[in-house]
């Protein structure tokens, strides 16, 4: 019986990293907000008069479960979200979610946007699909560079 209750706590101590964020999914401790649409989103950034990072997902997809858990694991990353609008446009809502003049068909896509609501042109590392970021890393870079253009500070974020 002793041996059962071990094994059954180190099993549950085990599980706890991952009771955080269902699997594939954002980590609910990331801010977003419930806006989705582009008009929602801008009165939000408006009203808020922060930056905004949206990332465009679908459920069944494998690259946007892996820049989620990348995400879930950057908890400096996550620190900072508070200085956005962070939306999580999901499925069909993000068919709308294109950058001007451009068709962006795949996903993971990530989308920036100025204070005033406007989309900024910040790409991924991948120059053939600009709006395709693979890693927190790169959404991490491309923000801080946002927050930079935006607050004119420098440093970390």
């Amino acid at each position: 019986m002793q041996l059962f209750v071990r094994s059954l706590l180190l099993l549950m101590a085990c599980a706890v990293p991952f009771a955080t964020a269902a699997d594939g999914e954002f980590d609910e401790s990331i801010p977003f907000v419930k806006a989705v649409s582009i008009a929602d989103v801008t009165t939000e950034v408006v009203s808020q008069k922060k930056p905004a990072v949206v990332f465009v997902t679908q459920p069944w997809c494998g690259a946007c479960k892996g820049l989620k858990r990348d995400i879930n694991g950057n908890k400096e990353f996550q620190k900072s979200l508070d200085k956005f609008v962070v939306a999580h446009v999901v499925g069909d809502d993000g068919k709308e979610w294109q950058f001007p003049g451009e068709t962006d068909g795949y996903i993971p896509r990530v989308y920036f946007l100025d204070t005033a609501g406007k989309m900024v042109d910040l790409k991924g590392p991948n120059a053939k699909y600009g709006r395709f970021f693979s890693s927190g890393n790169s959404v991490q870079d491309a923000a801080l560079k946002l927050l930079k253009q935006q607050t004119g500070l420098s440093g970390e974020l």
